[in-house]
């Protein structure tokens, strides 16, 4: 009985050893598949760092799924980006743009976000600039190097022919500081992103419009690859951007997955979540496509000249800003899926966001 037992107890020995070492073995070849996925670092800007897309194609391995693992880390500076540090960036596109415009060897090549900036204005002339008309002859707060010092000019030049000579714009340190200066009189108007508004209703301040009145669906932040990268890896950012067209399926279509994620991501409840990534009435018509909107940034490019922040010849839009890779991305994807109409519809908002950009029609096709 006893040489049964030792017997037995060896055995059990094997077994357990056995498992353990193919246990062992399991967690070696997943930790070398995951190191055999080449990388791309990213930054992502620390005030915005809920972007749902994004975060939906790295948590749920979209990413990795495509053959490329992100790893992103939060930053709100783009030295990273221009030194290389970092292989793209994730936010922003005033300083993408000027940095580009002024020879930067980097390249706009998709979206992150749009929309998103509520305008507001000193309560004893909110009545009068209900109607943007009258913004002539009137200040204007503004945060530097953010959407909507630009695209505020862009619009009431493109709309009502206003010229930078038309108002003033002053420039503060942040949103709060542009709102307190607005309450005080200082400016008229102050532009500012959607979460300042609880912050902009407490100094009693008066909402007189969200951006997208002025100019609809205007491009906001953008992702930009570092020039060299993107040369030697390109075929890892349009691996990305696929990721980022299929979690933009997840987040129209599952939004109890979409909501999982950014909770993760940030920490809050569910119905902070709901707001800041759906509620269109909260966000001020915030919009989160993946589309590179060529056409969306062009439409801002020439304020930058004309309030001085680029050259008198600056480099052409189209030198910096790269819609191939998106194109490639999205077309795959279509290939991947022929019977799904979701990413058909996509190629129809690609064609009519992206068909300023020289000689579209002789390499993209109308329809798909």
């Amino acid at each position: 009985m006893k040489k049964k037992l030792k017997v037995i107890k060896f055995l059990l020995g094997i077994e357990i050893t056995s498992l353990f070492l193919s246990s062992c073995l399991f967690v070696s070849c997943s930790k070398k598949k995951d190191a055999d996925i080449p990388a791309l670092k990213f930054i992502d800007a620390i005030t915005s760092n809920y972007s749902p897309i994004t975060h939906i194609a790295a948590e749920n391995k979209i990413a990795d799924k495509y053959g490329v693992h992100p790893q992103i880390e939060f930053s709100d500076t783009i030295e990273p980006l221009l030194t290389g540090k970092a292989d793209g960036r994730l936010n922003g596109l005033p300083p993408s743009v000027l940095n580009a415009a002024n020879g930067a060897d980097i390249f706009i090549f998709a979206g992150t976000m749009s929309g998103g900036h509520i305008i507001f204005a000193n309560k004893k002339v909110a009545g009068e600039l209900s109607d943007p008309r009258n913004y002539r002859g009137h200040s204007i707060g503004v945060r530097p190097q953010v959407t909507n010092q630009f695209v505020l000019p862009a619009a009431l030049k493109e709309k009502f022919g206003y010229t930078e000579k038309d108002y003033t714009l002053k420039y503060y340190d942040s949103d709060n500081a542009a709102l307190a200066a607005c309450a005080k009189g200082d400016v008229d108007i102050a532009p500012v992103y959607y979460a300042e508004r609880e912050t902009a209703l407490s100094l009693g301040l008066v909402q007189i419009a969200e951006l997208v009145d002025l100019f609809p669906d205007y491009a906001c932040c953008r992702q930009t690859a570092n020039g060299q990268k993107l040369r030697s890896d390109r075929n890892l950012f349009v691996s990305w951007t696929k990721s980022l067209i299929v979690a933009w399926k997840v987040y129209v279509q599952n939004h109890d997955e979409a909501l999982r994620v950014v909770q993760k991501i940030t920490k809050q409840d569910e119905n902070w979540a709901y707001d800041h990534i759906y509620n269109d009435e909260i966000t001020a018509h915030i919009s989160f496509h993946p589309d590179p909107d060529y056409n969306g940034v062009l439409a801002q490019y020439g304020i930058y000249k004309d309030l001085g922040y680029v050259s008198e010849n600056p480099r052409p839009l189209v030198e910096f800003f790269d819609i191939s890779i998106y194109a490639d991305a999205l077309q795959s994807v279509i290939g991947e899926n022929p019977e799904d109409s979701f990413y058909k519809d996509m190629w129809a908002y690609f064609v009519r966001h992206n068909d300023k950009y020289p000689d579209f029609y002789k390499n993209y096709p109308r329809e798909i």
